[in-house]
């Protein structure tokens, strides 16, 4: 029985052998190291470590490495740095060794080392007959010959010289025509700006007075009387507000309307309601249709926009006038506020005494009820 007793121990002690305890891992942070079931920090290039951590995730003691002897180029957790390289016979040393980084070696003058190589290459020590060297022999590759009139080489060479100066021709020319394109557009809108609109509505009812008034100065008193009675009568018959048409022929010769001739020193200060501000965004953007196109630009000048806010607009809706007009008055809605930019208007147009369109305006913001009060300045 105590054999029977011993022959059942040895196998299981046999048995407890087989079984193998599975390998401990662990994940460690890109820069730290695993050692002994911890993460240990690596030691900073240059150095190199001395003693490994106790603690997880702590530094490691570490030790610089000596310049000209022994490197790590980087972050590490080796037990020494590593020597530095020796250059070979038939090499020199281009850069020394630092405790950062190995020493670099490259062949002596005269020879080469293609990648790959074991042994530095003699150069070639010129070129053959009828061909010239086309690259000279350096560290790595050795000398390049090719013929002495390359038929293939010899036009691209002359392009480099050519395709610079034919770009800048061509860049040359095309400024020019867009130039003289957006120079010629400009000068046909200001033409038609100041001869599209003469004087298409109510025109026979203005030049009529005009002429009365002018035959009138030759004739009697008594047949002038008459004649500008008449007048006034067909004066009366006309629209309250001016055309934007007849209001060109104002503009363009600096006065304004007869009827609506209000003096500066009289001119009412407006204070402007801004509980409907629907209704009076649409007011002010009707502006456009009162002022005449040989008055808008000036207008908008005196109103603060410069002159090339206005050429910016122009361009950028170079087909549509009535366009051009209303960004203009939405740039100085933008900037002053519609208040402010009504002002702006009011102020412009006395200043050009275009009391006529500035009481048309005026009469407008009473119509919808715009209007505050007026008080004296």
């Amino acid at each position: 029985m105590a054999q029977l007793a011993m022959l059942a121990c040895l196998a299981v002690l046999a048995s407890l052998r087989k079984v193998e305890s599975p390998p401990l891992r662990i994940s460690c942070e890109p820069e730290e190291f695993p050692y002994s079931g911890i993460c240990c920090k690596l030691c900073p290039a240059g150095t190199h470590v001395e003693e490994y951590c106790i603690f997880p995730n702590k530094f490691t003691k570490c030790k610089s490495c000596t310049d000209g002897q022994n490197f790590t180029e980087f972050e590490n957790g080796l037990l020494q740095c590593l020597p530095c390289t020796e250059c070979k016979p038939g090499y020199k040393m281009i850069a020394p060794c630092t405790r950062k980084k190995d020493a670099e070696c490259q062949c002596n003058d005269g020879y080469f080392c293609p990648p790959g190589c074991q042994e530095c290459v003699k150069c070639k020590a010129g070129c053959p007959e009828g061909q010239v060297m086309m690259e000279s022999c350096n560290a790595t590759t050795d000398m390049k010959c090719g013929p002495v009139y390359p038929e293939a080489s010899a036009p691209s060479f002359a392009w480099v010289y050519i395709m610079p100066g034919v770009s800048l021709v061509l860049i040359l020319v095309a400024g020019f025509i867009y130039k003289w394109r957006r120079s010629s557009s400009v000068m046909k809108k200001e033409n038609e700006e100041s001869t599209d609109h003469l004087i298409p509505d109510g025109k026979e009812n203005v030049n009529s007075a005009i002429e009365a008034t002018a035959a009138s100065q030759d004739r009697l008193p008594e047949t002038a009387e008459r004649e500008n009675l008449e007048m006034d009568n067909r004066e009366q018959d006309l629209p309250n507000r001016l055309s934007v048409s007849s209001l060109e022929v104002v503009c363009s010769s600096g006065q304004s309307s007869g009827r609506n001739d209000v003096q500066s020193s009289n001119k009412p200060a407006v204070r402007i309601k801004t509980s409907h501000m629907e209704t009076l965004e649409k007011a002010y953007f009707e502006i456009k249709d009162m002022v005449a196109s040989n008055c808008w630009n000036t207008l908008m000048r005196k109103c603060g926009l410069s002159d090339n806010d206005i050429d910016n607009i122009k361009h950028d809706n170079s087909q549509h006038f009535d366009e051009q007009h209303h960004q203009m008055l939405k740039t100085l809605r933008d900037r002053n506020g519609v208040v402010a930019a009504f002002h702006k208007i009011f102020a412009g147009l006395e200043e050009m005494n275009l009391y006529g369109i500035y009481e048309n305006i005026l009469n407008e913001l009473k119509h919808q009820d715009l209007i505050i009060k007026e008080t004296e300045d």
